[in-house]
Parts: structure tokens; sequence; C-alpha cells
């Protein structure tokens, strides 16, 4: 089993992938769902540096990247 790294650089970048890969709403539900455990994790590890830096260099550009993930599914149904 590999290791994964636990930086959130890393962690960033995989959920972009994720996000990138999905196909289905269902799926960008769970996308929304792996956003939010990250925020909380961050949010535990560092709540002083989180609404400083975290929350708007990190968190917010996923949850915009998730919602045009949507948008653009939603467009290929209609």
């Amino acid at each position: 089993m590999e290791k994964r790294s636990r930086h959130y650089g890393d962690v960033t970048r995989w959920i972009e992938n994720v996000i990138d890969s999905c196909e289905t709403w269902k799926q960008t539900l769970t996308a929304k769902k792996l956003i939010r455990n990250f925020e909380n994790q961050l949010m535990r590890g560092t709540p002083d540096k989180f609404w400083n830096k975290y929350h708007y260099e990190i968190i917010w550009p996923l949850e915009d990247r998730v919602n045009r993930k949507r948008e653009s599914l939603f467009n290929e149904i209609n």
C-alpha cells in the first residue's frame, strides 16, 4: 500500500482530481462531502490559520470547482 501525503497541497490536488473525474450528480455530492471533511480537518489542525488562509485560498476554489462541474453535468443533460 502506498503512503499518501497529508500535506494540504497534495490533498487539494487529489480532491481536484476526484472532482474532475465525476460523471454523475451523485458523485459530485460525494466530492462535496470530501471537501467538507477536508475543511473540518484543516479547521481542527490550525483554526487560527484556517480563516486567514485556508478557507479563502483552498476551500472556496474547491467548492467553486465542484459547482462548475455540477453545472457542466447539468448542461450535458439538457
